[in-house]
């Protein structure tokens, strides 16, 4: 007896990945890089109680670029707040990173994921992909590239959450 993979079958399998990936309403993932200055590993479940802005970002990404002086301005005006901005480089060079951050310098936490851990985890799609993550751990945005017209949105969106 021959047996065929129906296209659909098939496509649910090829694409199973991004099936699973996370999404609004489903737990933040935990997923392994390091503190960009220090190496020490980040736990995001030490954030459990507070407004988390996840931002995965390259240098090589112009709209990362200009997202970061907003983000920094945004972690500046909430972080007494409860608000947590954490930015995942995911270069291949740390080099590469660190010149960008010398030229882009920030006060939030930045974070180094050079093995792809973090991304496959959250199927990052966009540079920058952004995921806003309440207190209890639980995406409820997903943000794919940067527009600084969206960001008084999340900063509402920020808000409201602290307020729950």
């Amino acid at each position: 007896m021959n047996k065929k993979i129906s296209p659909l079958l098939f496509s649910l399998f090829l694409f199973s990945e991004s099936i699973f990936a996370v999404s609004t309403g489903e737990a933040a993932p935990a997923c392994l890089s390091n503190n960009f200055y220090n190496d020490q590993a980040l736990d995001l479940s030490n954030y459990k109680g507070k407004v988390i802005y996840l931002d995965f970002w390259a240098s090589w990404c112009p709209p990362c670029k200009s997202s970061f002086p907003s983000l920094n301005k945004l972690h500046q005006e909430l972080h007494s707040q409860g608000v947590e901005v954490i930015a995942i480089n995911l270069d291949e060079e740390k080099t590469d990173a660190e010149y960008f951050l010398k030229q882009t310098p920030v006060n939030f936490y930045i974070s180094y994921d050079k093995e792809g851990n973090c991304p496959k985890a959250y199927d990052v799609m966009a540079m920058p992909s952004s995921y806003i993550i309440d207190k209890k751990g639980i995406v409820r945005e997903v943000h794919l590239g940067f527009d600084e017209d969206n960001l008084k949105d999340i900063r509402n969106s920020i808000l409201t959450l602290l307020s729950e």
